[in-house]
């Protein structure tokens, strides 16, 4: 099966800064964020032949961490401004 590896590193990332943020945790907004800080972030695959302590190598590699972080949080920042998230408007809110 193939695997971002930066769809894996945004989730652990989001994960861990969530509870510090007071937006929306439903998961129409959790998507958004993943999804918003993906698409400013690369894709990043290993071949079948990488062994798994690149894979763990990556994944705690201090610099993309940071850069997945501030990518994290400029979402959280948008999407948390949209009306949908302060009214709680949305369906699934």
């Amino acid at each position: 099966m193939v695997k971002n590896y930066m769809e894996i590193l945004v989730s652990e990332v989001l994960n861990e800064i969530i509870d510090k943020y007071q937006i929306c945790k439903c998961s129409k907004c959790i998507d958004d964020i993943k999804s918003m800080a993906l698409n400013n972030l690369p894709q990043v695959y290993f071949l079948s032949s990488s062994s798994e302590s690149e894979k763990k190598t990556f994944l705690l590699d201090r610099q993309r961490r940071i850069s997945a972080l501030a990518k994290v949080v400029e979402a959280i920042q948008v999407i948390s401004q949209n009306d949908h998230n302060i009214q709680k408007t949305r369906a699934d809110c």
